[in-house]
Formats: C-alpha cells, sequence, structure tokens
C-alpha cells in the first residue's frame, strides 16, 4: 500500500533542533489534505504559546509501507502555518499527547501511534501537574479534526535489517489522556 507522510513542523519557544509531527495517510485513497490538517492545529492554538509555530506543508513523500521505499511525491492546498494564542510562557519539552489506536497487532502488541502536542502553554496546566479541562477539550478537538483530515494510519517499518514487512493500519480511536507528557532524547 502507498502512504503518504506529511511532516508537520514546530518552531519557536523552547522547541530546540527539528520537532516535526509525522502523519501518515493512506494514499492509495487519495492525497492528504492539507487544509484539514491546518483546520486540526487550529483548534488546538490556544493552547500553544503566542511564539510557536506549526506548519503544515502542502506536499510531502510517497513511500510504499512494505518496504518503506521512496516511490514518489504527493501535493495538495491549504496547509501554512497556525501560531499559538496563549501567553509565551511555558515549560520546555512538555505538552499533551494523543494516543492513536489501530486494530493491528505486531509480534503479540498492538499496534498504536502517537501525536505529540509539545510545548503547551504554562497557563494549560493544573495546580497538580495535570492538563486544565480546557486543554484536555482543546486537545480532543485535534484529534477528532486529525480524524475528519483523511484516512489517518500508523505504519510500523519493517524490521531493522529487513527489506520488507511494513505495515499500515488505519486509526480507528484517538485517546487523549489528562497527564503532562514530556519530550526526552536518549540522551536523557
Amino acid at each position: 500500500m502507498q502512504i503518504a507522510r506529511v511532516v508537520v513542523s514546530w518552531a519557536g519557544g523552547s522547541v530546540a533542533g527539528l520537532a516535526a509531527n509525522v502523519l501518515h495517510y493512506a494514499a492509495d485513497v487519495g492525497s492528504p489534505n492539507p487544509g484539514a490538517i491546518k483546520t486540526a492545529y487550529d483548534a488546538v492554538k490556544a493552547n500553544l504559546p503566542n511564539n510557536v509555530t506549526v506548519t503544515i506543508p502542502n506536499s510531502g513523500d510517497l513511500i510504499e509501507d512494505d518496504s518503506g521505499e521512496l516511490i514518489g511525491v504527493w501535493t495538495g492546498t491549504g496547509g501554512g502555518t497556525v501560531t499559538g494564542t496563549a501567553s509565551p510562557a511555558q515549560a520546555a519539552g512538555v505538552g499533551a499527547c494523543i494516543t492513536w489506536r489501530t486494530g493491528g497487532i505486531v509480534n503479540g502488541r498492538k499496534v498504536r501511534g502517537r501525536t505529540f502536542l509539545v510545548p503547551y502553554a504554562a497557563s494549560q496546566y493544573d495546580s497538580d501537574g495535570t492538563l486544565i479541562p480546557n486543554a484536555v477539550t482543546f486537545t480532543n478537538a485535534f484529534a477528532t479534526a486529525m480524524m475528519a483530515s483523511g484516512p489517518l494510519g500508523v505504519w510500523h517499518r519493517p524490521a531493522k535489517g529487513a527489506t520488507t514487512g511494513g505495515e499500515t493500519w488505519g486509526v480507528v480511536l484517538p485517546v487523549v489522556h489528562d497527564k503532562v507528557a514530556y519530550l526526552s532524547s536518549r540522551r536523557d
């Protein structure tokens, strides 16, 4: 199956280096809809500091999910930049996380994907360290809008060293927990 890879770039605030959300869509059904993806990020901009921008591209890579081989390019319209609207105060590397559940199982484990929305503005955290109810509401609105943006999927790459064995499963349920997600590097 052909899948379209959409790399959404984050910049500003406490975002260090190259920060991105990598999304996959079933390209056999059609090209991704950058305008609908931008609508999803617009749904969550009230949680983002006003010095953070998120850029949705109008083109990206087409890959064969079995091998991971680059096979072409997709194009669309309606992408662009979304800028946060909350106060610039923020905690570096923390925000919200959406878990994308699928019906796939590999090696006895459920195939799931994740999208991190980091950083969130400091105003989006409760005194107990969880997300405020409004932040959870906006994050759920983001997840719902992403589900409506096209045939969203989770790609399981071929095993290391293998040239085949990759597979993509459609997302059946987004899950947002009322807890803070944080990003770390392998060096932390």
